[in-house]
């Protein structure tokens, strides 16, 4: 080759290089968040998205830049290794995108093996990649355990369809709950399983406390006694897994006392009082009938339906008519029991378990047809086993956080709302669903009042109660309990008992300045509510998370009336709202909240009340929307049903601001107009659920997506 033609090629060449490390320099991409469930079924397809923020000063285009799987890289175990941007989308620098695409995984062999027989471990992470250049980003691993759940036909078939019940109970507002226990299976090396139960002073650290946090439910695990009180070694499995269950494996599981005295003393006593202490504070129980699973083999340290038989017909029989009852949980996660123990190898052994809780699902519809049921069991691919024997479903659900690394706080509720889209749809939309547990047993305090935000957050968006894993004073529940042994609150109760007050916040956000609140606001405000309540109740008095109840406390209490003064006094509430003249404020007020004119006479009234009877201007806001919540009249019902459904949504767009990303997003007046104009279309015939698209439409658009 002649050297002038050399010189030329190795100039382009270096040309060429010097564009692909501008290009490179110039491309940039952050991982944001990615939603996708932590348990998936063997070859069932799921959503998922993951989403990237450009931080590059190139745009991002189709063909160009590309999700690419990782963790190996370029794996096809999800069913491809790349995922494009759909044509003729390109993303701004500085804007957000959210890639949206179906997996699945149909062999276990793609992924790594678990200690659980056909249950395996897959690596789900996606970078950011500038095909044939470079790896922008390499994203966040969530790992999601794979179950191989065969579909089976129970043998003792349910004898009549369970008990229906309403919806609207089960919903973030109106369900809130916790486990209560004094101890679990791991403590128990005694083997009195009546120790269980609370009683006594724990008993009423437990009833005080939930009612400080504003929780109406109550689920208690009865572990039942057996026919025969048996030596463990009569029943446990020769192998290692099985051994040591009790510390002395001479002594009788239950001790030397009969079965009917076991469940008279130990049992049903204990049930008793404690219901009866529940039923006097107004809250509501659900009892858990443990300690059983299979008919035919004694595979691990629970005994079968017909061991305990008796004492459930007894116990159903002496509670189904006690006030304090809500519901019958007809066994505490039997499939994820039996298969934590290495009972589920056949198909058949998936049959056997869901047999013997049918049988005690029978025997509960036998005796009680008022009570509604469920089965509280762990992992989505799980719950399919127990639909036709639940009235409300009762999912346990846990998320991976740990505070030595930070990081994976920032996908709690991202894996969460995957999980519960996801239980949604294998349960079907019309079962009510509540989160029968969950929790988080980090030993940073504060870190764990985070996690518990966050969850409750992916709650809130999905309008599902809970139950809270666990409220309970034993030593031996501390890791994941919220009350200390000495009966205080920890960090993430405090949180919870927060929580109450985040409703009546947003709806005074609402009627003051026209927008949802910002999540420290929230945060912020519901603080200073909380420790007003509680000094009210040192002082004698009780104020309750309602708009009524603070209307009432705006004039006794100063504290109250300065908080929501700087409402009033804000430069938001100035600017939709004119208060000098009295009519034309009470019309502003109507619009905001009911999206309607006010009647004549709710004119008149109203303007009276401010020109004449002492009405406070700050006050008005407050006293109006009050007023409609607790009217009677056909039109204060779609008032109350407006302002309400304004501010559920409201609390599901603040919700939504679940990233430091999207948090930042939520400021500035484009922020303010954004929000006013997503709570002003709503009215009282909008469906909240599926108003969620509208809400992430308004946070995409809002951060540039």
């Amino acid at each position: 080759m002649p050297k002038s033609v050399l010189n030329k090629a190795l100039c382009a060449g270096a040309a060429a290089w010097l564009l692909h490390g501008a290009a490179l320099a110039e491309a940039g991409a952050t991982f944001i968040s990615q939603s996708v469930p932590n348990t998936m079924q063997l070859g069932k397809s799921y959503t998922v998205s993951v989403t990237y923020q450009n931080t590059g000063s190139t745009r991002w285009t189709s063909g160009q830049y590309r999700l690419g799987a990782q963790n190996p890289n370029d794996t096809r175990r999800w069913g491809a290794d790349r995922v494009d941007l759909p044509p003729g989308v390109d993303v701004a620098p500085g804007a957000l995108y959210t890639f949206t695409f179906d997996v699945a995984v149909g062999d276990q062999r793609y992924c790594d093996a678990t200690m659980y027989a056909r249950v395996s471990a897959c690596d789900f992470q996606w970078g950011l990649v500038l095909e044939h250049q470079a790896w922008l980003s390499r994203g966040v691993n969530t790992r999601v355990e794979l179950y191989d759940a065969p579909a089976v036909t129970s043998l003792a078939p349910p004898i009549a369809p369970p008990v229906a019940t309403d919806p609207k109970a089960y919903t973030f507002a109106n369900f809130r709950g916790a486990n209560v226990l004094m101890q679990t299976f791991e403590d128990n090396r005694l083997c009195d399983h009546t120790a269980w139960l609370p009683e006594g002073a724990d008993a009423d650290a437990i009833i005080d406390n939930a009612l400080a946090m504003g929780l109406n439910v109550l689920r208690m695990a009865v572990i039942l006694p057996p026919k025969k009180p048996g030596v463990p070694s009569d029943w446990i499995a020769a192998s290692p897994r099985y051994q040591n269950v009790c510390a002395d494996p001479a002594k009788p599981e239950w001790g030397a006392e009969t079965n009917s005295a076991l469940l008279a003393r130990g049992v049903i006593d204990k049930v008793q009082a404690f219901m009866d202490k529940a039923d006097a504070a107004g809250l509501k129980v659900i009892l858990v009938l443990d300690g059983y699973t299979k008919y035919d083999a004694n595979c691990y340290w629970k005994k079968s339906f017909l061991d305990v038989r008796d004492s459930a017909d007894a116990l159903v029989k002496r509670f189904k008519s006690h006030r304090a009852l809500l519901a019958w949980d007809i066994m505490n996660e039997p499939m994820w029991n039996a298969l934590a123990f290495d009972c589920l190898h056949a198909d058949a052994d998936y049959a056997s378990v869901v047999r013997a809780v049918d049988a005690m699902y029978n025997l509960v519809r036998a005796n009680d047809g008022l009570h509604p049921t469920t089965v509280g069991e762990a992992q989505l691919p799980l719950l399919k086993y127990w639909k036709d024997i639940s009235s409300f479903a009762s999912p346990h659900l846990y998320v991976y956080a740990t505070s030595a690394e930070r990081d994976t706080l920032d996908q709690v509720n991202f894996v969460a709302d995957a999980a519960l889209r996801e239980m949604r749809r294998e349960m079907g939309s019309a079962m009510p669903l509540v989160v029968g547990e969950f929790g988080n047993a980090d030993p940073d305090g504060d870190f764990n009042a985070d996690y518990y935000q966050r969850f409750l957050d992916s709650l809130a968006v999905a309008d599902r109660g809970f139950m809270l894993w666990s409220l309970s004073p034993s030593p031996n529940q501390q890791g994941f309990s919220v009350l200390t042994p000495e009966g205080e609150l920890k960090p993430a109760g405090k949180l919870v008992q927060r929580g109450r007050w985040m409703p009546v916040v947003q709806q005074l956000y609402l009627a003051y300045l026209g927008y949802p609140a910002d999540p420290a606001g929230l945060q912020n405000f519901s603080a200073q509510l909380a420790e007003l309540a509680a000094d009210m109740h040192a002082r004698g008095l009780e104020l309750q998370p309602n708009l009524g109840a603070l209307d009432q406390a705006y004039q006794s209490e100063p504290a109250l009336r300065q908080l929501l003064d700087s409402l009033y006094n804000s430069s938001s509430f100035s600017e939709i709202y004119t208060p000098e003249r009295s009519s034309d404020y009470v019309q502003q007020i109507y619009l905001r909240l009911f999206n309607r004119q006010p009647d004549a006479d709710g004119l008149k009234y109203w303007s009276d009340n401010l020109n004449y009877f002492g009405l406070e201007k700050s006050r008005a806001v407050a006293t109006i929307f009050a007023g409609s919540l607790g009217a009677g009249s056909a039109q204060a019902k779609l008032d109350a049903a407006s302002g309400s459904k304004k501010a559920a949504v409201a609390a599901a767009f603040t919700a939504s601001l679940s990233t430091p990303q999207r948090r930042d997003c939520y400021t500035g007046k484009n922020a303010v107009a954004l929000g006013r104009t997503l709570l002003a279309a709503v009215n009282a015939d909008t469906d909240v659920a599926t108003y969620r698209t509208r809400i992430d439409a308004a946070v995409n658009a809002l951060c540039g997506n």
